[in-house]
Protein backbone atom coordinates (compact mmCIF):
# COMPACT_ATOMS: atom_id res chain seq x y z
CA UNK A 1 0.00 0.00 0.00
CA UNK A 2 1.09 3.12 -0.98
CA UNK A 3 2.29 5.49 2.22
CA UNK A 4 3.07 9.24 1.63
CA UNK A 5 5.83 10.78 4.00
CA UNK A 6 6.44 14.02 4.57
CA UNK A 7 8.13 15.90 7.45
CA UNK A 8 4.72 18.27 7.48
CA UNK A 9 1.33 17.10 7.44
CA UNK A 10 0.82 16.02 3.52
CA UNK A 11 -2.90 17.87 4.18
CA UNK A 12 -1.05 21.32 3.97
CA UNK A 13 0.16 19.66 0.58
CA UNK A 14 -3.05 19.30 -0.80
CA UNK A 15 -3.63 22.95 -0.12
CA UNK A 16 -1.16 24.13 -1.73
CA UNK A 17 -1.85 22.56 -4.79
CA UNK A 18 -5.61 23.18 -4.51
CA UNK A 19 -4.53 26.92 -3.99
CA UNK A 20 -2.33 26.87 -7.26
CA UNK A 21 -4.86 25.24 -9.52
CA UNK A 22 -7.47 27.69 -8.02
CA UNK A 23 -5.43 30.52 -8.45
CA UNK A 24 -4.82 29.89 -12.20
CA UNK A 25 -8.77 28.98 -13.63
CA UNK A 26 -10.29 31.44 -11.88
CA UNK A 27 -7.47 34.20 -11.96
CA UNK A 28 -7.93 33.95 -15.64
CA UNK A 29 -11.76 33.53 -16.47
CA UNK A 30 -13.16 35.60 -13.94
CA UNK A 31 -10.49 37.88 -12.28
CA UNK A 32 -9.46 38.86 -16.20
CA UNK A 33 -12.97 38.58 -17.61
CA UNK A 34 -13.54 42.37 -17.04
CA UNK A 35 -10.10 42.75 -19.38
CA UNK A 36 -11.66 40.82 -22.45
CA UNK A 37 -15.40 43.18 -22.23
CA UNK A 38 -13.76 46.25 -24.17
CA UNK A 39 -11.50 44.60 -26.30
CA UNK A 40 -14.33 42.24 -27.62
CA UNK A 41 -16.63 45.26 -28.10
CA UNK A 42 -14.03 46.87 -30.31
CA UNK A 43 -13.39 43.30 -31.86
CA UNK A 44 -17.19 42.05 -32.85
CA UNK A 45 -19.02 45.24 -33.12
CA UNK A 46 -20.95 44.86 -29.71
CA UNK A 47 -22.52 46.30 -27.02
CA UNK A 48 -21.17 46.04 -23.28
CA UNK A 49 -24.50 44.23 -22.71
CA UNK A 50 -24.41 42.17 -25.11
CA UNK A 51 -20.27 41.07 -24.00
CA UNK A 52 -21.67 40.32 -20.49
CA UNK A 53 -23.90 37.65 -22.23
CA UNK A 54 -20.60 35.55 -22.22
CA UNK A 55 -20.75 35.93 -18.72
CA UNK A 56 -24.09 34.98 -18.08
CA UNK A 57 -23.42 31.93 -20.68
CA UNK A 58 -20.58 30.69 -18.29
CA UNK A 59 -22.44 31.15 -15.08
CA UNK A 60 -25.44 29.21 -17.11
CA UNK A 61 -23.14 26.67 -17.47
CA UNK A 62 -21.65 26.44 -14.07
CA UNK A 63 -25.32 26.72 -12.77
CA UNK A 64 -25.75 22.95 -14.79
CA UNK A 65 -22.38 21.73 -14.80
CA UNK A 66 -21.89 21.97 -10.91
CA UNK A 67 -24.35 19.64 -8.94
CA UNK A 68 -22.90 16.47 -11.00
CA UNK A 69 -19.36 17.96 -10.19
CA UNK A 70 -19.88 17.92 -6.49
CA UNK A 71 -21.59 14.91 -6.79
CA UNK A 72 -18.53 13.42 -8.85
CA UNK A 73 -16.33 15.19 -5.99
CA UNK A 74 -17.92 13.06 -3.75
CA UNK A 75 -17.79 9.82 -5.48
CA UNK A 76 -15.10 9.83 -8.23
CA UNK A 77 -11.23 10.29 -7.78
CA UNK A 78 -10.28 13.78 -7.36
CA UNK A 79 -6.94 14.14 -9.03
CA UNK A 80 -8.64 12.44 -12.22
CA UNK A 81 -11.60 15.45 -12.07
CA UNK A 82 -8.98 18.16 -11.50
CA UNK A 83 -6.91 16.97 -14.58
CA UNK A 84 -9.74 16.53 -16.61
CA UNK A 85 -10.92 20.55 -15.42
CA UNK A 86 -7.25 21.90 -16.62
CA UNK A 87 -7.37 20.31 -19.82
CA UNK A 88 -10.86 22.00 -20.55
CA UNK A 89 -10.03 24.91 -19.60
CA UNK A 90 -7.10 25.21 -21.43
CA UNK A 91 -8.86 24.14 -24.71
CA UNK A 92 -11.23 26.80 -24.09
CA UNK A 93 -8.79 29.01 -24.55
CA UNK A 94 -7.36 27.66 -27.38
CA UNK A 95 -10.55 27.23 -29.20
CA UNK A 96 -11.93 30.86 -27.99
CA UNK A 97 -8.33 32.44 -29.32
CA UNK A 98 -10.30 31.45 -32.94
CA UNK A 99 -13.31 32.71 -32.60
CA UNK A 100 -15.33 34.74 -35.13
CA UNK A 101 -18.55 35.33 -33.63
CA UNK A 102 -18.81 36.28 -30.20
CA UNK A 103 -22.22 33.69 -29.68
CA UNK A 104 -18.90 31.32 -30.37
CA UNK A 105 -17.20 32.18 -27.43
CA UNK A 106 -19.83 32.30 -25.56
CA UNK A 107 -20.86 28.61 -25.99
CA UNK A 108 -17.07 27.69 -25.72
CA UNK A 109 -17.10 29.49 -21.84
CA UNK A 110 -20.39 28.12 -21.06
CA UNK A 111 -18.78 24.22 -21.84
CA UNK A 112 -15.35 24.11 -21.42
CA UNK A 113 -14.28 26.75 -19.68
CA UNK A 114 -17.29 25.83 -17.10
CA UNK A 115 -15.60 22.74 -16.90
CA UNK A 116 -12.73 23.75 -15.49
CA UNK A 117 -14.40 25.89 -13.56
CA UNK A 118 -15.73 23.31 -11.80
CA UNK A 119 -13.82 20.50 -11.88
CA UNK A 120 -10.12 22.76 -11.19
CA UNK A 121 -11.94 25.25 -8.93
CA UNK A 122 -13.96 25.62 -5.09
CA UNK A 123 -15.80 22.49 -5.44
CA UNK A 124 -13.03 19.81 -5.52
CA UNK A 125 -10.12 22.54 -3.77
CA UNK A 126 -12.98 22.55 -0.75
CA UNK A 127 -14.01 18.81 -0.87
CA UNK A 128 -10.75 18.15 -0.48
CA UNK A 129 -9.83 20.24 2.60
CA UNK A 130 -12.95 18.90 3.98
CA UNK A 131 -12.00 15.11 3.61
CA UNK A 132 -8.22 15.88 4.98
CA UNK A 133 -8.75 18.24 7.92
CA UNK A 134 -10.78 17.85 11.17
CA UNK A 135 -9.39 20.21 14.34
CA UNK A 136 -8.01 22.98 11.38
CA UNK A 137 -10.76 22.87 9.12
CA UNK A 138 -12.43 26.37 9.44
CA UNK A 139 -8.88 27.97 9.27
CA UNK A 140 -7.88 25.07 6.39
CA UNK A 141 -10.95 26.29 4.44
CA UNK A 142 -10.21 30.10 4.65
CA UNK A 143 -6.55 29.39 3.42
CA UNK A 144 -7.52 27.42 0.31
CA UNK A 145 -10.09 29.42 -0.61
CA UNK A 146 -7.49 32.07 -0.79
CA UNK A 147 -6.33 30.66 -4.08
CA UNK A 148 -9.16 32.06 -6.53
CA UNK A 149 -7.89 35.47 -4.80
CA UNK A 150 -4.12 34.58 -5.42
CA UNK A 151 -5.09 34.25 -8.58
CA UNK A 152 -6.77 37.67 -9.00
CA UNK A 153 -3.57 39.19 -7.41
CA UNK A 154 -1.55 37.63 -10.17
CA UNK A 155 -2.94 36.59 -13.15
CA UNK A 156 -4.53 39.73 -14.13
CA UNK A 157 -1.18 41.47 -14.73
CA UNK A 158 0.08 38.77 -16.98
CA UNK A 159 -3.04 38.80 -18.86
CA UNK A 160 -3.30 42.53 -19.63
CA UNK A 161 0.56 42.41 -20.17
CA UNK A 162 -0.10 39.89 -22.82
CA UNK A 163 -2.69 41.13 -24.58
CA UNK A 164 -1.30 44.78 -24.92
CA UNK A 165 1.89 42.44 -26.13
CA UNK A 166 0.34 40.09 -28.67
CA UNK A 167 -3.19 40.85 -29.01
CA UNK A 168 -6.21 38.84 -27.26
CA UNK A 169 -6.10 36.02 -29.22
CA UNK A 170 -2.44 35.02 -29.21
CA UNK A 171 -2.49 35.92 -25.47
CA UNK A 172 -4.92 33.66 -24.72
CA UNK A 173 -2.48 31.05 -26.44
CA UNK A 174 0.06 31.68 -23.61
CA UNK A 175 -2.48 31.40 -20.84
CA UNK A 176 -3.45 27.68 -22.45
CA UNK A 177 -0.27 26.58 -22.17
CA UNK A 178 0.23 28.05 -18.74
CA UNK A 179 -2.32 26.38 -17.64
CA UNK A 180 -0.95 22.89 -18.97
CA UNK A 181 2.08 23.48 -18.10
CA UNK A 182 1.21 23.85 -14.01
CA UNK A 183 -1.91 21.99 -13.54
CA UNK A 184 -1.40 18.73 -15.18
CA UNK A 185 1.70 18.03 -13.08
CA UNK A 186 0.49 19.37 -9.81
CA UNK A 187 -2.61 17.24 -10.28
CA UNK A 188 -0.28 14.31 -9.88
CA UNK A 189 0.03 15.20 -5.91
CA UNK A 190 -3.62 15.15 -5.14
CA UNK A 191 -4.94 11.91 -3.07
CA UNK A 192 -8.34 12.21 -1.96
CA UNK A 193 -8.02 11.84 1.39
CA UNK A 194 -5.66 10.63 4.31
CA UNK A 195 -6.55 6.80 3.89
CA UNK A 196 -5.88 6.92 0.07
CA UNK A 197 -2.60 8.21 0.89
CA UNK A 198 -1.68 5.52 3.39
CA UNK A 199 -2.02 8.06 6.31
CA UNK A 200 -4.09 7.43 9.05
CA UNK A 201 -6.09 9.53 11.05
CA UNK A 202 -6.52 13.16 10.18
CA UNK A 203 -4.88 16.52 10.92
CA UNK A 204 -5.75 16.24 14.99
CA UNK A 205 -3.91 12.85 14.96
CA UNK A 206 -1.15 14.00 13.21
CA UNK A 207 -0.69 16.76 15.93
CA UNK A 208 -0.68 14.62 18.41
CA UNK A 209 -4.11 14.50 19.75
CA UNK A 210 -5.99 11.19 20.82
CA UNK A 211 -6.92 9.04 18.08
CA UNK A 212 -10.11 7.61 19.27
CA UNK A 213 -10.99 11.14 19.96
CA UNK A 214 -10.55 11.79 15.99
CA UNK A 215 -12.43 8.72 14.84
CA UNK A 216 -15.68 8.45 16.67
CA UNK A 217 -18.86 7.60 14.70
CA UNK A 218 -19.90 10.44 12.87
CA UNK A 219 -23.99 11.26 13.96
CA UNK A 220 -26.55 10.51 11.09
CA UNK A 221 -26.93 13.86 10.50
CA UNK A 222 -24.09 14.15 9.27
CA UNK A 223 -23.46 11.08 6.85
CA UNK A 224 -24.98 11.49 3.69
CA UNK A 225 -27.20 13.56 2.40
CA UNK A 226 -29.44 13.17 -1.14
CA UNK A 227 -29.74 16.11 -3.11
CA UNK A 228 -33.89 15.64 -2.53
CA UNK A 229 -32.79 16.02 1.06
CA UNK A 230 -30.67 18.78 1.09
CA UNK A 231 -33.37 20.92 -0.93
CA UNK A 232 -35.87 20.36 1.35
CA UNK A 233 -34.20 21.95 4.44
CA UNK A 234 -34.82 25.34 5.16
CA UNK A 235 -31.02 26.76 6.10
CA UNK A 236 -30.12 25.83 3.05
CA UNK A 237 -32.28 28.17 0.76
CA UNK A 238 -31.91 30.82 3.35
CA UNK A 239 -28.19 30.53 2.66
CA UNK A 240 -28.72 30.54 -1.14
CA UNK A 241 -30.51 33.32 -1.48
CA UNK A 242 -28.40 35.45 1.29
CA UNK A 243 -25.09 34.64 -1.21
CA UNK A 244 -26.71 34.72 -4.10
CA UNK A 245 -27.61 38.50 -3.36
CA UNK A 246 -24.02 38.88 -1.99
CA UNK A 247 -22.24 37.53 -5.04
CA UNK A 248 -24.38 39.02 -7.59
CA UNK A 249 -23.34 42.57 -6.29
CA UNK A 250 -19.95 41.53 -6.05
CA UNK A 251 -19.47 40.29 -9.76
CA UNK A 252 -21.79 43.53 -11.49
CA UNK A 253 -18.78 45.65 -9.50
CA UNK A 254 -16.32 43.21 -10.67
CA UNK A 255 -17.41 42.44 -14.06
CA UNK A 256 -17.90 46.59 -14.82
CA UNK A 257 -14.64 47.43 -13.49
CA UNK A 258 -12.57 48.23 -16.37
CA UNK A 259 -15.74 49.33 -18.75
CA UNK A 260 -16.44 52.04 -15.83
CA UNK A 261 -12.74 52.92 -15.36
CA UNK A 262 -12.60 53.40 -19.57
CA UNK A 263 -15.53 55.72 -19.50
CA UNK A 264 -13.84 58.12 -16.54
CA UNK A 265 -10.38 57.67 -18.39
CA UNK A 266 -8.79 55.24 -16.18
CA UNK A 267 -6.58 52.52 -18.44
CA UNK A 268 -6.47 49.19 -18.22
CA UNK A 269 -3.07 48.83 -17.08
CA UNK A 270 -4.03 51.31 -14.09
CA UNK A 271 -7.65 48.72 -13.88
CA UNK A 272 -5.11 45.70 -13.44
CA UNK A 273 -3.29 47.27 -10.26
CA UNK A 274 -6.86 48.18 -8.61
CA UNK A 275 -7.85 44.56 -9.51
CA UNK A 276 -4.41 43.34 -8.20
CA UNK A 277 -5.36 45.17 -4.56
CA UNK A 278 -8.76 43.67 -4.48
CA UNK A 279 -7.18 40.23 -4.82
CA UNK A 280 -4.69 40.83 -1.94
CA UNK A 281 -7.29 42.20 0.46
CA UNK A 282 -9.18 39.20 -0.55
CA UNK A 283 -6.57 36.98 0.65
CA UNK A 284 -6.67 38.58 3.80
CA UNK A 285 -10.53 38.56 4.29
CA UNK A 286 -10.24 34.51 3.04
CA UNK A 287 -7.83 33.83 6.07
CA UNK A 288 -9.74 36.10 8.77
CA UNK A 289 -12.97 35.06 7.50
CA UNK A 290 -11.71 31.36 8.11
CA UNK A 291 -9.98 31.41 11.11
CA UNK A 292 -13.11 33.31 12.68
CA UNK A 293 -15.67 31.22 11.02
CA UNK A 294 -14.64 28.46 14.20
CA UNK A 295 -15.16 31.34 16.32
CA UNK A 296 -17.69 33.60 15.96
CA UNK A 297 -21.86 33.56 14.59
CA UNK A 298 -22.01 33.24 10.81
CA UNK A 299 -24.42 35.75 10.57
CA UNK A 300 -22.51 38.32 12.04
CA UNK A 301 -19.72 37.94 9.25
CA UNK A 302 -22.55 38.05 6.68
CA UNK A 303 -23.98 40.82 7.83
CA UNK A 304 -19.92 42.58 7.62
CA UNK A 305 -19.76 41.41 3.62
CA UNK A 306 -23.11 43.09 3.38
CA UNK A 307 -21.71 46.36 5.01
CA UNK A 308 -19.07 46.43 2.75
CA UNK A 309 -21.02 46.30 -0.16
CA UNK A 310 -23.08 49.31 1.09
CA UNK A 311 -20.46 51.55 1.23
CA UNK A 312 -19.41 50.79 -1.99
CA UNK A 313 -22.68 51.05 -3.49
CA UNK A 314 -23.00 54.32 -1.77
CA UNK A 315 -19.44 55.33 -2.85
CA UNK A 316 -20.02 54.97 -6.47
CA UNK A 317 -23.73 56.27 -6.44
CA UNK A 318 -22.20 59.16 -5.17
CA UNK A 319 -18.88 60.10 -5.96
CA UNK A 320 -16.98 60.33 -9.17
CA UNK A 321 -15.55 57.32 -10.41
CA UNK A 322 -11.94 58.82 -10.46
CA UNK A 323 -8.66 56.72 -9.28
CA UNK A 324 -9.18 56.99 -5.64
CA UNK A 325 -12.74 55.88 -5.68
CA UNK A 326 -12.01 52.72 -8.30
CA UNK A 327 -9.08 51.82 -5.45
CA UNK A 328 -11.42 52.01 -2.39
CA UNK A 329 -13.89 50.48 -3.91
CA UNK A 330 -11.26 47.69 -4.82
CA UNK A 331 -10.80 47.35 -1.03
CA UNK A 332 -14.44 47.35 0.16
CA UNK A 333 -15.18 44.66 -2.54
CA UNK A 334 -11.96 42.68 -1.60
CA UNK A 335 -13.90 42.60 1.83
CA UNK A 336 -16.91 41.53 0.36
CA UNK A 337 -15.99 38.67 -1.73
CA UNK A 338 -13.06 37.34 0.19
CA UNK A 339 -16.21 36.70 2.72
CA UNK A 340 -17.82 34.13 0.32
CA UNK A 341 -16.30 30.81 0.00
CA UNK A 342 -14.92 30.62 3.63
CA UNK A 343 -18.25 31.33 5.43
CA UNK A 344 -20.32 29.12 2.52
CA UNK A 345 -17.77 26.40 3.05
CA UNK A 346 -17.99 26.98 7.03
CA UNK A 347 -21.50 27.27 6.73
CA UNK A 348 -22.12 23.74 4.31
CA UNK A 349 -19.80 22.07 6.70
CA UNK A 350 -21.46 23.34 9.74
CA UNK A 351 -24.83 22.07 8.82
CA UNK A 352 -24.36 18.68 6.37
CA UNK A 353 -20.85 17.56 7.70
CA UNK A 354 -17.77 16.18 5.92
CA UNK A 355 -18.89 13.20 4.61
CA UNK A 356 -21.86 15.26 1.95
CA UNK A 357 -19.43 18.28 1.28
CA UNK A 358 -18.58 18.23 -2.44
CA UNK A 359 -22.38 17.11 -3.43
CA UNK A 360 -23.72 20.49 -1.11
CA UNK A 361 -21.04 22.39 -2.73
CA UNK A 362 -21.90 21.52 -5.74
CA UNK A 363 -25.23 21.99 -5.89
CA UNK A 364 -24.83 25.61 -3.89
CA UNK A 365 -21.90 26.75 -6.60
CA UNK A 366 -24.84 26.39 -9.53
CA UNK A 367 -27.49 28.06 -7.74
CA UNK A 368 -25.23 31.20 -6.54
CA UNK A 369 -24.16 30.82 -10.63
CA UNK A 370 -28.30 32.97 -10.98
CA UNK A 371 -26.18 35.71 -9.36
CA UNK A 372 -24.33 35.98 -13.38
CA UNK A 373 -27.38 38.64 -13.67
CA UNK A 374 -25.67 40.77 -11.82
CA UNK A 375 -23.22 41.84 -14.36
CA UNK A 376 -25.64 41.95 -17.28
CA UNK A 377 -28.35 44.35 -15.23
CA UNK A 378 -25.39 46.55 -14.94
CA UNK A 379 -24.39 46.66 -18.33
CA UNK A 380 -27.80 46.90 -19.72
CA UNK A 381 -28.51 49.69 -17.75
CA UNK A 382 -25.46 51.39 -18.70
CA UNK A 383 -26.37 50.82 -22.49
CA UNK A 384 -29.77 51.97 -22.09
CA UNK A 385 -29.44 55.11 -19.52
CA UNK A 386 -25.26 55.85 -20.47
CA UNK A 387 -24.72 55.55 -16.35
CA UNK A 388 -24.40 53.06 -13.78
CA UNK A 389 -26.30 54.74 -11.06
CA UNK A 390 -29.42 53.12 -11.35
CA UNK A 391 -27.89 49.52 -11.63
CA UNK A 392 -26.04 50.47 -7.99
CA UNK A 393 -29.41 51.63 -6.67
CA UNK A 394 -31.28 48.36 -7.81
CA UNK A 395 -28.74 45.84 -6.70
CA UNK A 396 -28.35 47.87 -3.38
CA UNK A 397 -32.11 47.37 -2.56
CA UNK A 398 -31.78 43.67 -2.44
CA UNK A 399 -29.67 43.86 0.34
CA UNK A 400 -32.52 44.52 2.44
CA UNK A 401 -34.28 41.17 2.44
CA UNK A 402 -31.08 39.51 2.67
CA UNK A 403 -30.80 41.04 5.84
CA UNK A 404 -33.42 39.82 7.44
CA UNK A 405 -33.40 36.18 5.95
CA UNK A 406 -29.97 36.24 7.06
CA UNK A 407 -31.48 35.55 10.38
CA UNK A 408 -31.37 31.72 9.38
CA UNK A 409 -27.88 32.23 9.40
CA UNK A 410 -27.41 32.52 12.93
CA UNK A 411 -25.37 29.79 15.25
CA UNK A 412 -21.89 28.79 15.96
CA UNK A 413 -20.49 25.22 14.57
CA UNK A 414 -22.54 22.74 15.04
CA UNK A 415 -22.09 20.98 18.65
CA UNK A 416 -23.55 17.56 17.05
CA UNK A 417 -20.47 18.09 14.52
CA UNK A 418 -17.78 19.00 17.38
CA UNK A 419 -18.94 15.97 19.12
CA UNK A 420 -17.20 13.94 16.07
CA UNK A 421 -13.99 15.92 16.26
Amino acid sequence: MLIVRTPWYYGWTIVAVAITYQAIVYGIALYSFTFWVPLWEDEFGTGRGDVMLVFIAMQAGLAVLAPFAGKAADSLPLRWLVLAGGVCFAMSLILSSYAQELWQIGVIFAVLTVAGLVLAGPVTALTLVARWFNRNSGMALGVVSTGTSIGGLLLPLLVVYLQAEFGWREANLWLAGLVVSVIVPASLLIYGSPADAGIAGNDATDSGEDPARTVKEVPSDFQEWTFRSILLRPTFWAMMFCFIVVTAIFVAIQQNLAPLAKDNGVSAAVVSSVVAVMAFVMIGAKLLFGFFADRVKLRTLYLISVSALVAVLLLLTLREVTYPVLMITGILVGVAGGSLLPLMAAMIRRDFGPLSFGRVKGLSSGLVSFSAIGPWVAGSIYDATGSYDLAWIMLGLLLIPAFFVSSGLSGKRSAQLDSCR
